[in-house]
């Protein structure tokens, strides 16, 4: 065949095909770290937001877009002047690391929320060690190396959450009292803006793809953004229900830890609903623990330069934590994990004043 016949379609044209599964692959990790986000959020929103910010809870889970957004522009200004070497630089080594800490945090929250909701529904009376330990062995040894498999698995988990949450919610919404929202401001404006600030530490995640795999391309700006975006919503609305089902005072009140989960599966009355929502948000905190552990892999990978990490250690290093219980935990938690918030930015801001010095001593 004569060249004059021969074509190139973006279909066979390698370059164009790498950048398809580029860009795939990072919005497979997007909507990760939204899950991973979702996770957080529930998580802090039951431990602190809930007892402290009352009425107003859904409002300052509504408020982490901000953050959220700020951290995404952040991460598109470190990509976007990050060097073709940027991998390999000193200054992204040292904020993979701290990337990784930071992913390892996540994890043991996960892991701590998903034991705390098995001891209290499924096992109250075993040992915590008997539910925490096994759980640890089985994602260590269980989570695949392969790049596919969490995302996949992310893919797969997104329809179910948003289907278990809205459907609960829709179940629990006719036994809602309007004036249970009131005062809308909970303990006041300013008190409110307190409690989101402290609860920003959740969306911290937002914008570490730019540190943990840089230089990827991004078809376009809002796309990345809309899973986060979505996430965050849904975590509002099963708080704004929440406080659409239940008085001010109820909501402070020390329910605990994993009642306080489920507060909306405490009120249904239905008992699919029940199920559900048990389920979906054991999973969403089992996801969310192999995406973390995939994604601290990946950073301390880049951070050591090591091509293969085994997790067992690092899954092993979460029990402690769980063995111990949110009861004990609490004041702990509280005060560590707001400061995940600066500290990502901080990182970030390193790498993007080295990325800014890099290009203005370049003749």
């Amino acid at each position: 065949m004569t060249k004059l016949f021969q074509t190139r379609t973006s279909v066979h044209d390698p370059a164009s095909s790498l950048a398809q599964r580029q860009a795939a692959r990072g919005q497979a990790y997007q909507l990760m770290l939204a899950l991973v986000i979702t996770g957080q959020l529930m998580s802090f929103g039951a431990l602190y937001l809930l007892p402290a910010a009352a009425t107003s809870t859904w409002i300052a889970v509504g408020m982490q877009a901000v953050p959220f957004l700020l951290l995404r522009l952040l991460g598109r200004a470190v990509d976007a002047t990050a060097p073709e070497n940027a991998a390999d630089t000193l200054r992204y080594r040292v904020a993979a690391g701290g990337i990784a800490l930071l992913f390892f945090s996540n994890m043991n929250v996960s892991l701590l929320s998903l034991v705390e909701l098995t001891h209290v529904f499924f096992f109250p009376g075993a040992a915590r060690w008997l539910l925490a330990l096994p759980a640890a062995l089985a994602l260590g040894l269980g989570i695949p190396a392969s790049p596919n498999a969490v995302p996949n698995t992310a893919r797969l988990l997104r329809w179910f959450l948003a289907a278990a949450f809205l459907f609960c919610a829709a179940t629990v919404v006719p036994t809602g009292e309007v004036g249970f929202l009131y005062p809308i401001w909970g303990y006041g404006l300013r008190h409110t803006l307190r409690c989101a600030l402290r609860a920003a530490g959740s969306v911290w995640a937002a914008g570490a793809l730019a540190v943990v795999m840089p230089r990827q391309p991004e078809t376009h700006p809002a796309r990345g953004s809309l899973p986060g975006l979505v996430c965050i919503a849904l975590v509002a609305l099963f708080f704004g229900c929440c406080a659409f089902v239940l008085p001010g005072s109820e909501l402070s009140a020390r329910w605990g830890y994993a009642p306080r989960l489920q507060l909306l599966m405490e009120m249904s009355p239905n008992t699919l609903s029940w199920s559900l929502m048990l389920m979906a948000e054991m999973l969403l905190f089992l996801t969310a623990f192999s995406v973390c552990a995939d994604l601290m892999r990946r950073s301390l990978g880049l951070a050591f330069r090591l091509e293969r990490l085994p997790l067992l250690p690092f899954t092993l290093l979460c029990v402690p934590l769980a063995l111990r219980g949110m009861g004990e935990s609490e004041p702990f938690l509280q005060r560590v994990l707001p400061w995940r918030l600066p500290l990502a930015a901080g990182l970030m801001g390193l790498c993007l004043l080295g990325n800014l010095r890099g290009k203005g001593k370049k003749p």
